[in-house]
């Protein structure tokens, strides 16, 4: 990275004070500033934290501009700080050199496939009969896209990813390595004493600009459609099961699972670890706390926790309680003993008892 202030201000949107011909080399963090280093605060609670401050230059947000500060380094001003740093580290990787663009002498390419401009296809990958790949899409090594797969436009297909017959990507999609998408629903009827298979002649919708981090699982619909709204998000080792509709903007942590046939609105967060049982709603704007497990379908901007999950007052209601058990188990064994006591006492007893005597 080499890079001037005054370009690091272009590229982020930023307000300059300072040299605007420092070259700055790198990007970091405040707990591990570098001379030549840029680093950012999202708020300027106390300025004398940044007195110790050796970074060559920091973002601020622009409400402390014209404040007096302990700080000798550069200053980029932003409205919203942490977005400036993101507009850096965005023009940063755009620089990289992540692959070898063209197509891989050992890639597999079936000749009834359609491939648009300027499309990688890496070593080892497959590409069957009637796929079809838009303009700019990069699939990586070891990738398999089955027959009559549609992929749009700019798309990133990382390594050992699977994408199974008839499935459908819009533009801008990123699958990281070892998404599987498109695999056979878990559908299965008991029937004459077995466990009998129900075929699975649906597919996988991936709307634009939806990113599936690695080894996700996306099976497909038993008939019909399992969809992904655009914009939404996956983390690692997220499984949705088959005829599952999730909306635009929806993020989905670590763990998830979700059976088939459930509905999630747009805007919806399920925490690392959450389980949602099959043929339910999700309303639109609902966040479930980590490792919850909801077993009904919830409304529209609810915040949910626990197992089962409930909304959270009352989760969190019920979490104090049973933190006090202890000690009402303690009080309840006195009072128990007192009625045993006093169970044995004969009646003139128990009215000497009563008397105080």
């Amino acid at each position: 990275m080499n890079l001037t202030l005054k370009d690091a201000a272009r590229i982020a949107q930023c307000e300059l004070a300072g040299d605007e011909n420092f070259v700055l080399h790198e990007l970091c963090a405040l707990d591990d500033p570098k001379p030549d280093g840029l680093c950012y605060l999202t708020q300027l609670e106390k300025p004398e934290a940044l007195a110790d401050l050796k970074a060559g230059c920091v973002i601020l947000p622009i409400s402390a501009k014209g404040q007096e500060l302990p700080y000798k380094g550069a200053v980029l001003y932003a409205q919203n700080p942490e977005w400036a740093f993101i507009l850096l580290l965005k023009h940063i990787d755009s620089q990289r050199v992540k692959y070898t663009p063209g197509i891989h002498p050992s890639a597999v390419i079936s000749p009834k496939a359609t491939l648009g401009a300027n499309v990688t296809v890496g070593a080892h990958s497959v590409v069957e009969d009637g796929a079809v790949i838009g303009d700019n899409t990069v699939i990586y090594p070891q990738c398999y896209i089955g027959q009559n797969v549609k992929i749009g436009k700019n798309c990133l297909i990382y390594p050992q990813v699977v994408i199974r017959e008839d499935c459908i990507l819009k533009d801008f999609v990123i699958l990281q390595a070892g998404a599987k998408i498109g695999s056979d629903g878990f559908g299965f009827t008991f029937h004459e004493g077995r466990h009998q298979k129900i075929p699975q002649i649906g597919n996988v919708v991936i709307e634009s600009d939806v990113e599936i981090q690695s080894n996700t699982c996306i099976d497909r619909a038993k008939i019909s459609s399992t969809t992904i709204g655009a914009n939404t998000k996956i983390d690692n080792l997220v499984q949705i099961g088959h005829n599952v509709h999730v909306g635009m903007s929806s993020i989905m942590c670590a763990q998830v699972g979700v059976a088939g046939t459930t509905e999630i609105g747009n805007g919806v967060i399920l925490a690392g670890q959450v389980g949602l049982a099959g043929h339910m709603k999700i309303g639109d704007r609902v966040q479930v706390g980590a490792q919850s497990g909801v077993v009904g379908s919830i409304p529209a901007g609810q915040t949910y926790f626990g197992y089962p999950a409930m909304p959270q007052k009352e989760a969190f209601r019920q979490v104090a309680i049973l933190r006090k058990l202890p000690e009402m188990y303690t009080e309840f064994k006195k009072l128990k003993k007192q009625m045993d006591e006093a169970k044995k006492l004969s009646w003139f007893g128990k009215l000497k008892k009563w008397m105080g005597q």
